[in-house]
């Protein structure tokens, strides 16, 4: 896959590919702020979390239509959680707008996104280099490409559906 930094659809065919949510399936702020003043590692409030702010979120139509069209093999969600209920919250989201992402992983943020994935593909027989993982945090992409995991920034997607395929 040697390129200019964007990805392709023939990069991600037939791939399984791991989706981060907040910040890549859909927007990362939260009620105006990217910063939670209770300490917690995402956007959200803890007291955001228990009035269940996350199920007002819209997705991102255009990731929508990327992951509808991007011929991979399985789409599976790779996403760190705060508690219990942002992990109900995120379920009942993803089954409004991203249906057709059945299998998901949430871990909370104490467990290496990379080790989370390395852990299903050995698990499923899986090969990693049949993986793709997508992120807006670069900590984590570099993790998993450390770890031989294919990792890709949200910003590579910018160029979708333009029609730009390497030669």
């Amino acid at each position: 896959m040697e390129n200019d930094g964007m990805i392709t659809k023939r990069d991600t065919e037939n791939k399984y590919i791991f989706w981060d949510i907040d910040g890549t399936l859909a927007a990362y702020r939260f009620n105006g702020h990217v910063l939670a003043k209770d300490g917690t590692n995402n956007g959200m409030s803890l007291e955001e979390i228990d009035n269940g702010l996350f199920l007002k979120r819209k997705p991102s139509s255009f990731m929508q239509n990327v992951v509808k069209t991007c011929g991979s093999k399985e789409n599976i969600i790779m996403g760190h959680c705060m508690n219990q209920k942002e992990i109900k919250d995120k379920h009942v989201w993803l089954d409004k707008y991203y249906p057709m992402i059945k299998e998901r992983i949430f871990a909370f943020e104490d467990k290496s996104k990379a080790e989370c994935i390395i852990d299903y593909c050995n698990k499923r027989n899986i090969n990693l280099k049949d993986v793709l993982y997508v992120d807006d945090v670069i900590k984590f992409i570099k993790e998993a490409e450390r770890k031989g995991i294919s990792s890709w920034h949200i910003s590579s997607f910018l160029d979708w559906e333009y029609g730009k395929e390497i030669s």
